[in-house]
């Protein structure tokens, strides 16, 4: 069952929350949620980082040496891991 809570914000508040939520990719509601929670959200990476990882991605599925498709598969885990989280959160 999801409860209500209400805060009382000054405009500047508000707007500033909801454009931190949108930079996240994120609801108000989720947003306020989760940094009351302890976590902080990172801000949404755009279109273009998308299409660069994909880029990456379909070089990776190219005829490469085994050190190359290794070394390009762990750049592109920790490109992941650092623009997009874990995934879990």
């Amino acid at each position: 069952m999801k409860e209500r809570l209400e805060v009382r914000l000054t405009e500047d508040d508000k707007a500033a929350i909801r454009a931190r939520a949108k930079a996240c990719g994120l609801s108000q509601s989720e947003y306020v949620r989760k940094r009351a929670l302890g976590y902080t959200p990172r801000a949404a990476p755009n279109d273009a980082l998308h299409d660069l990882t994909a880029g990456l991605c379909e070089i990776a599925n190219r005829n490469l040496s085994k050190e190359t498709e290794a070394a390009l598969l762990s750049l592109l885990e920790q490109i992941r891991k650092e623009l997009f989280g874990s995934g879990k959160d």
